[in-house]
């Protein structure tokens, strides 16, 4: 039976309210807020955080996840945990998973050895195909590895959903999920899925390049209707 476990709304700015994300969480348990963290986040635009700012986000009781892009997230897939303890400027501790932003379009054997740091409850990587059987394989049935189907590679171009079923494999969905197109595309979700999964929209909840509290609140209550129903 499929059962929706999180709802990751990305790129909260510095600009945020933090109080409404929080009275949000309160009314939907399942949401998720995602920070994206880069080396390079002053050239990447508003969707980036300030890492000297994380602080801003401690004792609020915030569901986060890190998303880690650029060269702490290629840092991360050959094991070496240091840029991005750098970027998150001492605050990783504040994220209950961190999402690696690197998509591995070939085979890679450093993927069976990624280990989390051990206070991270999940790692997630990123990937664009869901043929990517030996990724997949490699990761299936650790308990702090999952992976993020996006076939649009985090262009927020919407894309046609395809569940990925493979035993022990913990898995997420995204890819140009918005408001207007969420129902339909979770509605497919939990006729077509197995087990639990989670979905994740960064670019569909922007207005003007800039995190919408109200198209979030849009897609919860949407999909709150089709879980209830």
């Amino acid at each position: 039976m499929a059962m929706l476990r999180q709802i990751t709304f990305t790129g909260i700015g510095v600009e945020t309210d933090l109080k409404v994300l929080k009275e949000i969480q309160d009314e939907y348990p399942l949401v998720e807020w995602g920070v994206l963290l880069s080396k390079n986040w002053q050239e990447n635009g508003p969707r980036f955080f300030d890492p000297s700012e994380l602080n801003t986000l401690r004792w609020k009781g915030l569901n986060l996840s890190c998303h880690l892009c650029g060269s702490a997230a290629r840092a991360v897939v050959s094991e070496n945990w240091e840029p991005a303890f750098e970027v998150t400027r001492g605050m990783f501790g504040l994220f209950q998973r961190c999402q690696v932003n690197i998509s591995m379009e070939q085979p890679n054997d450093q993927t069976q050895y990624m280990r989390p740091p051990i206070d991270l409850s999940e790692l997630i990587i990123q990937q664009k195909s869901a043929g990517a059987m030996n990724i997949f394989n490699a990761i299936k049935n650790r308990t702090k590895m999952s992976v993020l189907l996006d076939a649009s590679g985090g262009r927020g171009i919407d894309t046609p959903v395809k569940p990925l079923n493979i035993p022990g494999l913990k898995v997420g969905y995204a890819g140009g999920l918005n408001p207007e197109n969420v129902g339909e595309k979770l509605e497919y979700l939990m006729e077509n899925v197995e087990g639990e999964f989670w979905i994740d929209m960064e670019s569909g909840v922007r207005t003007d390049d800039r995190f919408d509290i109200d198209k979030c609140v849009s897609v919860l209550q949407t999909c709150q209707k089709i879980m209830e129903g």
